[in-house]
């Protein structure tokens, strides 16, 4: 005979042990192949023997193909230097920067980068996501996708605010067939500006609860290595912004 305390623990698994009450799992296999992965991901980033270099963009990115046998076949290099490039602040140290704090606030939505010297020239080398396709040829997912791919647009937008990024476009906002949210080119973003790209109608609770988790310490100690102290500071006052604009939100 059952107790009371032994019944009471097995209505409390019970959701659990019937599926209820958790997202159900999409059969369709997913191009975030980094995640749960990092620290492999990015190891391989630093190593691999690029053995075929195809520049896409002269002097900005190219896409390297590596030996084969690896965890992944291609990268992104992107070797543009700190410094102001055709009316705008760029380096391709706000590329990692991008990802450490994408790493840091758990969004999984920027793929591996790492610096690594190449050809001569210092840059980020950064997993080259395949079988995915941009906003240009598709908006957004019809049917039971919608409402998974509308909350992803939401941290998206928040996490462009935090970090200012200036350079949000259909070209760099890439989906996988499950509709997983993938996002590149954050050149542009980390400036000492307060102002936003987006504005807020809504907001992830949970993602919030990690921005708002965010201190000094915790900032220098990931992206120290690739953002000044104004940059960082700023990443803080927008912050404090967004706060201020989340309270307007009606509730």
């Amino acid at each position: 005979m059952m107790g009371s305390r032994s019944v009471a623990a097995l209505l409390a698994c019970l959701p659990a042990l019937l599926g209820l009450g958790q997202p159900a799992v999409n059969p369709r296999p997913g191009a975030k192949i980094w995640v749960g992965r990092h620290q492999e991901i990015e190891e391989y980033l630093r190593t691999a023997e690029c053995v075929k270099m195809e520049m896409l963009v002269p002097t900005r990115m190219g896409r390297c193909t590596l030996r084969p046998g690896g965890p992944f076949a291609r990268m992104a290099w992107r070797p543009l230097p700190p410094g102001v490039q055709r009316g705008f602040r760029e380096s391709y140290k706000a590329e990692i920067a991008a990802y450490e704090l994408d790493k840091l606030l758990r969004l999984d939505m920027v793929p591996p980068s790492v610096q690594r010297r190449l050809e001569g020239s210092d840059g980020a080398a950064q997993l080259w996501v395949e079988d995915v396709t941009d906003l240009s040829r598709d908006a957004s997912p019809g049917g039971p996708d919608r409402g998974a791919w509308e909350s992803q647009v939401v941290r998206m937008r928040m996490f462009d605010n935090l970090i200012g990024n200036r350079d949000r476009n259909q070209g760099n906002i890439l989906h996988d067939a499950a509709w997983n949210l993938i996002l590149l080119d954050h050149s542009r973003a980390f400036g000492e500006g307060t102002d936003f790209l987006h504005k807020l109608f809504r907001i992830d609770e949970g993602f919030w609860a990690e921005i708002e988790a965010l201190t000094p310490r915790k900032l220098d100690a990931a992206l120290g290595a690739w953002l000044d102290h104004g940059e960082i500071k700023a990443i803080l006052d927008r912050r404090d912004r967004m706060r201020a604009e989340i309270r307007s939100l009606p509730k």
